[in-house]
């Protein structure tokens, strides 16, 4: 029976570095590249790769294609949970829309597709790989999206106690900055930002968080990391990628510390 990996959010950047980087890689699975665009459609169909539009906050799109694999006689041995949403805002003002889709998709997205493809991994004994990010370490004001990543890490170490009982193995990446879209929502802030009342701070933030951005990965460098996550047979719990030697002292700071920096930074322009 063939198996496959399932890689999620597989229209972006990333994604498709670490499609291709599967490809290559395992020669003898199905590579199913899922997302939300109905681009990831236009993907040439054939016995090496498959292109789905899914859903990973819907679980009626996430059944529907675990039954179109099994018509296939496809199982799923792994999954790479990638599929993420980017957007700096104050949390304390924004509507709650906006928050709870952003968790939707970056933290419960990651449960959803294991829990689907559970029985598939358990016959498998298959992998999981989370792309998470080096800003657990340092959550911080209109960055919610850190927020959601350090959720999806929780969830994720709940999962690995509980999917290592049936021989599943889960690891979680920590990219620092990457080349993509996600690092552009940063660069091209100051363009979306409008009445707030925290509108000061945010044009402060914006014009000042660039700067501690330092090396910028390519998409290629976190997808080799991916495969190193899938074929080492004791892979690593956590892999972290040019994370920011700035941002691990920091986050070694008390918090009180912290708040007295990120509050100066803010204020001043």
């Amino acid at each position: 029976m063939k198996q496959a990996i399932i890689i999620t959010g597989a229209a972006g950047g990333l994604g498709k570095a670490i499609v291709d980087t599967c490809l290559s890689a395992f020669p003898e699975l199905l590579i199913v590249a899922t997302d939300i665009s109905p681009d990831i459609e236009s993907i040439p169909d054939n016995d090496h790769i498959l292109g789905m539009k899914v859903d990973v906050t819907h679980e009626d799109s996430i059944i529907a294609l675990r039954k179109a694999l099994e018509e296939m006689g496809v199982r799923v041995w792994a999954i790479v949970n990638n599929a993420g949403v980017s957007d700096f805002f104050p949390v304390s003002e924004k509507e709650k829309d906006a928050l709870e889709k952003m968790f939707a998709i970056n933290t419960f997205g990651a449960v959803n597709m294991v829990r689907a493809f559970l029985p598939h991994m358990m016959e498998t004994k298959g992998r999981v790989v989370n792309i998470s990010s080096e800003s657990v370490r340092l959550p911080a004001a209109f960055h919610p999206y850190a927020a959601s990543k350090i959720a999806l890490e929780a969830l994720s170490v709940s999962m690995r106690n509980e999917l290592g009982l049936q021989g599943i193995k889960l690891s979680i990446i920590r990219p620092g900055a990457i080349n993509t879209m996600l690092l552009d929502d940063l660069y091209n802030m100051k363009e979306r930002i409008g009445e707030s009342i925290y509108k000061e701070y945010l044009l402060n933030f914006a014009t000042k968080a660039p700067g501690e951005i330092r090396k910028i990965s390519k998409p290629a460098d976190v997808a080799a990391v991916v495969v190193k996550a899938l074929t080492s047979s004791k892979p690593k719990r956590y892999y972290r990628v040019n994370n920011n030697p700035k941002l691990r002292v920091a986050a070694l700071l008390p918090h009180r510390v912290r708040d007295y920096f990120m509050k100066k930074m803010l204020e001043s322009s």
